[in-house]
């Protein structure tokens, strides 16, 4: 059953002629992973932005057609409402991370503290949030002296408390260095196991062909293709017909064969690669 769904949805901001998302039909399965890739401009961060409805209650402008969220029309719902069902990770954890606190704790419990969680119930939950996230022992330390991947776990973990049916990740590490990077997708990856339903925005496909179930590709504000993720992130033309460098492991492989080196089907993942570059070593 679909927990979202988007019918002939289209969105064009204030003060605009185009629209910055145009006839958007796709439906995402309860406990699905999506992955959302395009070229810049595409319209990725205003398709994350609708379902909790940020587009249009935030941000004016007009929309056509029909978006639906556990639920709820995001048109005739209100953020508060919405966000009982969806939490939204931004690029940056200094957006999110309210201050309210002095330590990672208190950060994590301010959201259930305007809610009325009982603390017996709010300290439960930010305990298993702390150990959720492996920062166990910066449970005392303020957020702000946490390296940058620590504070976007920490961002991660203030919304995944107050425990959302759906999560909506717009470019979650896009301002992270790679051991930060690498932070954050391991904790994605733990959320995938949980059966969460998991939409991401990003552009690090080497990560993304891990665990997504699907992936959809954006182009010119239309959606031009959804499916099976190996099958998109493995299809070199598609990937840069619209902007979008195939992973590293695509590229080797690619080249690879090329040279007549190797005969076998793209990479995409690592595992991939290493089988294939043992193959070629026996060669």
């Amino acid at each position: 059953m679909a927990i979202v769904k988007f019918k002939d949805f289209s969105w064009t901001y204030q003060g605009y002629k185009k629209p910055t998302l145009r006839n958007i039909n796709l439906s995402v399965k309860e406990g699905e992973f999506l992955g959302v890739i395009g070229r810049v401009g595409s319209g990725r961060s205003t398709f994350c932005m609708t379902m909790l409805g940020l587009i249009p209650h935030f941000f004016p402008g007009r929309i056509k057609g029909e978006l639906v969220v556990d639920g709820l029309s995001v048109e005739e719902s209100s953020i508060a409402e919405l966000s009982t069902r969806v939490g939204l990770i931004f690029q940056s954890p200094d957006t999110q991370l309210t201050g309210a606190g002095t330590t990672v704790e208190e950060e994590l419990a301010f959201g259930l503290e305007n809610l009325g969680v009982p603390q017996k119930e709010m300290n439960k939950r930010v305990k298993k949030m702390v150990k959720l996230i492996g920062l166990e022992s910066f449970r005392n330390r303020s957020p702000f002296e946490l390296s940058g991947g620590q504070q976007q776990k920490v961002a991660i973990a203030s919304v995944l408390i107050m425990q959302p049916r759906i999560l909506v990740l717009d470019e979650p590490t896009a301002q992270l260095d790679p051991l930060g990077t690498s932070q954050v997708f391991d904790l994605i990856k733990k959320l995938a196991k949980k059966g969460i339903t998991i939409i991401l925005n990003t552009q690090k496909i080497n990560y993304l062909a891990e665990f997504a179930d699907r992936v959809a590709i954006l182009n010119k504000n239309k959606l031009v293709k959804v499916d099976k993720a190996r099958k998109i992130l493995t299809d070199v033309k598609l990937l840069r017909r619209n902007g979008i460098i195939p992973s590293v492991y695509t590229q080797l492989s690619e080249q690879l064969i090329k040279e007549g080196l190797y005969k076998g089907s793209l990479c995409l993942t690592l595992g991939d690669a290493k089988k294939m570059i043992k193959k070629v070593v026996k060669k």
